[in-house]
């Protein structure tokens, strides 16, 4: 209520009850709720207050002094919020209003309730003014009161006053049948009023107030018209010196109100993200597109309903299905907090890359028809929750122009994403780091890296891998990530915050390097060290990677046949599977091979992770079964050679690329030989990254592998795991194909566990002694930001891990 003016109906104030000489208040009861969109349009919780005014008659306690013969408004007050708190979203400020008065006046609930006001309050309805009210004092009649709402015009006689605008403050109250506020909006009789007055110009106030009066007659669509009547107060707050100000007020029916002229006004029937003034300058407008001519497009896509996973794949393969449209590349998949209502389920968000013959008009239209007709999205408010969205994020033309869209249905660029994190972080996966936002002429990288500079540490997204569901539960590896500021550079530094998942190996083989022959082929035996190694990961870790290995990969290794492969892994991983003794939703079977029949097999059998140290290179059709199976993550290897020659192919100095464009950290010199070393490793992997996204594989699937002992010599093997940091930044752009590749975000894995380089730095000649040493290095590694270590001791390595994860890791 307007706390200054207390005779402006009513001061904590409810008004006149009759009958009753005795009362009881309850004065601003605070509670938060949803009476509908807040003052930014979205439903999340709002403060209101209610007051109670009830008639009663309390002579017989107030002469007993006895409680039992008192209405007990603790009692009241407890019940209320209750009666508030059962239900999240009232929809209308009238639906709560109503509610409490007829629960409060329900037949036997409270002895002695003779007359009842109830007074609903909120305080984040609208930025213009401090609160709204509903009051209700008998069921057919509703009261709704806009408080202080104050506003610029032009008004007055004197050349003074026409020379700038005055602030004038409004006091409206609406009388109507019960439920205005579902026929007629509020918020729009106030858009409306204030971009009438803040338009126009008046002489007398007495013109401003009947103006406003029929601006409000104007916006109510109620059919029960005859039934409504409008009282508006304007204040001129400046007007006379000495005083608080001055004014006048004058209250009429609607239908004395439609008698008068009517008023012209802008349509503000429409959504506020609808309204965006894009400043779109003349030069962009020119920019065309051509007929036919294929066109680059980035989609932003998300979900927070069901099998979250499906939708998406569906609204892509819809996409893709559409003869004028290409999907070239996807994002990852970033968990988020809802951002503006936030009592719903958390959204799964990503971006992708497609071709398109479309104009922007026409791409939305197949993108509404994949949502609402395909996927049957139905939307019940804005931003709630929606089994599939998707935005037009980008628009460039054939030339690689952006094109801008500012229409009533479309603005391109997308109006909301330079606040928000879940779309710039994954589409900074997909553009060049180079890219300028077409309005802001900033690169849209350091939007983001301005976002993140500000966040708290809770806000940082959730990179998800997902998993094959088991006993109906949806399961995902989980990567969360927090951005820091150095304080010296000013650049944002991404690291990780989740904990090391660690990769157990089971080698089921006569001759791996370090555990050849143990066990070899007695699944029962196999299965006890599997349930053991489960055992002792589960004390500190809540998940394990079990990796199954039929095939030894060791330099110069005789390689088993397929069918030997198949026969050494495929029972196994089925023997764990339906091993009764392991928690099945805790473990994620990954299968260590290079061939793509035993991928496709193992896939079959239930594994999670193809885990292919070739990189694609040994068997290319690898590539199909991971993309036949978007559910399993892919760890991308980088290799050179075979098994037989990769010891050879270590020299990387005389690399060079051609025809392209590198971006690590821009400090680093580009001709110094340690930097040439990962230039080569980070290229070589984004040819072997964009084959597999050619066949299909969505970047969500995969994981890279720097490949420590593959083709690498020992001083590589240090230099390699210290540029972890680089590799995890590095991007390619080709000139040629206008192709670009990102590695960032992309989870890396590593497995130094026992390897040759680690017995030469500590003088130990039996591998299966270099554990403690390995548990060095995997600290090392972590600290360098891998998110995944491949190791044989895992009861060991587990409490080498929990130690990096707490010293170097944000839990």
């Amino acid at each position: 209520m307007c706390s200054r003016r207390l005779n402006f109906h009513t001061a904590n104030h409810l008004g006149p009850i009759s009958a009753s000489r005795d009362k009881i208040y309850i004065n601003q009861l605070k509670l938060q709720t949803i009476t509908g969109p807040d003052l930014w349009n979205a439903l999340n919780t709002q403060k209101c207050h209610v007051s109670l005014r009830i008639g009663t008659d309390f002579s017989k306690s107030s002469t007993t002094d006895d409680l039992k013969y008192s209405l007990n408004y603790a009692v009241i007050s407890r019940d209320i919020t209750n009666l508030v708190k059962g239900r999240k979203d009232w929809l209308q400020l009238s639906n709560l209003t109503k509610s409490i008065y007829d629960f409060t006046t329900s037949k036997d609930r409270y002895r002695g309730v003779n007359e009842l006001e109830v007074c609903v309050k909120n305080l984040d309805y609208h930025l213009r003014t401090p609160h709204i009210s509903c009051i209700m004092r008998e069921p057919t009649e509703e009261i709704y009161e806009i408080h202080n709402l104050e506003l610029f015009t032009i008004i007055g006689v004197f050349t003074f006053e026409r020379l700038q605008k005055q602030k004038v403050s409004l006091d409206i109250i609406i009388k109507s049948p019960p439920g205005l506020d579902k026929t007629s909006s509020l918020k729009l009789i106030i858009d409306n009023i204030v971009e009438y007055v803040e338009k126009s110009n008046f002489k007398t106030v007495e013109a401003l107030v009947e103006s406003v009066g029929k601006v409000i007659s104007q916006s109510i669509s109620s059919s029960d018209r005859d039934r409504i009547e409008i009282t508006v107060k304007v204040i001129k707050l400046s007007a006379i010196t000495d005083t608080d100000g001055v004014g006048v007020s004058t209250t009429k029916s609607v239908k004395q109100l439609d008698l008068l002229k009517s008023i012209k006004l802008k349509d503000n029937s429409m959504d506020k993200s609808t309204k965006f003034d894009l400043p779109v300058e003349q030069k962009f407008k020119q920019i065309s597109i051509v007929n036919n001519e294929w066109n680059t497009a980035y989609l932003a896509f998300g979900s927070n309903i069901g099998n979250r996973v499906k939708y998406i794949l569906s609204a892509i393969n819809l996409l893709d299905k559409n003869p004028k449209i290409k999907v070239l590349n996807t994002s990852s998949l970033f968990e988020s907090e809802p951002m503006y209502f936030k009592d719903q389920n958390s959204f799964m968000n990503g971006c992708l890359q497609i071709k398109t013959q479309l104009n922007p008009d026409e791409l939305l239209t197949v993108c509404k028809q994949i949502e609402y007709e395909e996927l049957k999205r139905v939307k019940h408010f804005d931003n709630g929750p929606r089994c599939i969205d998707l935005d037009i994020i980008l628009y460039l033309n054939s030339e690689g122009n952006h094109v801008l869209v500012n229409t009533e249905n479309l603005i391109v660029p997308h109006p909301k994403m330079l606040e928000r994190t879940f779309v710039l972080e994954p589409l900074s996966e997909l553009i060049p780091s180079t890219m300028l936002h077409p309005i802001t002429s900033e690169p849209i990288i350091q939007h983001l890296d301005q976002i993140y500079a500000k966040l708290n540490d809770a806000d940082y997204l959730t990179k998800l891998i997902p998993l094959p569901s088991i006993n109906n539960s949806y399961r995902f590896l989980r990567f969360n990530t927090r951005y820091e500021l150095n304080p010296i550079s000013s650049q944002v530094i991404r690291k990780t915050s989740s904990p090391t998942y660690i990769m157990g190996i089971i080698n089921n083989t006569p001759d791996s390097f370090s555990d050849g022959g143990k066990h070899f082929n007695n699944i029962d035996k196999k299965l006890d060290d599997i349930i053991r190694m489960c055992n002792e990961a589960f004390k500190l870790q809540e998940n394990i990677i079990i990796d199954i290995g039929g095939c030894s990969t060791r330099p110069n290794s005789k390689q088993a046949t397929s069918e030997e492969e198949l026969s050494r892994s495929i029972q196994l991983i089925k023997t764990i599977r339906q091993c009764p003794q392991l928690p099945q939703e805790k473990i994620v079977l990954s299968i260590d091979t290079y061939r793509s029949e035993v991928a496709r097999q193992a896939v079959l059998a239930g594994v999670d992770i193809i885990n292919d140290i070739s990189g694609g290179t040994f068997d290319p059709a690898i590539f199909e079964v991971v993309a036949e199976n978007p559910y399993v993550a892919y760890v991308l290897s980088h290799i050179r050679g075979d098994i037989n020659t990769m010891t050879q192919l270590n020299h990387y100095e005389e690399t060079e690329n051609l025809n392209g464009t590198e971006f690590l950290y821009n400090q680093i010199e580009k001709n110094n030989t340690q930097t040439q070393f990962i230039r080569s490793i980070g290229f070589e992997m984004s040819q072997t990254y964009r084959k597999a996204v050619q066949c299909g594989v969505k970047r969500w699937q995969i994981i890279m592998d720097p490949g420590l002992g593959f083709a690498k010599n020992g001083n590589q093997n240090i230099q390699l795991m210290k540029d972890i940091p680089l590799l995890k930044n590095y991007s390619f752009f080709n000139e040629d194909t206008k192709e670009f590749t990102n590695f960032k975000n992309i989870p890396v894995l590593v497995g130094p566990s026992r390897k040759k380089f680690i017995g030469t730095i500590t003088k130990e000649e039996d591998a299966s002694k270099r554990d403690f040493a390995t548990g060095s290095v995997v600290t090392s590694c972590i600290g360098l930001g891998c998110d995944i270590v491949r190791v044989h001791n895992v009861a060991d390595c587990s409490k080498a891990v929990k130690i990096a994860d707490s010293i170097y890791k944000y839990l």
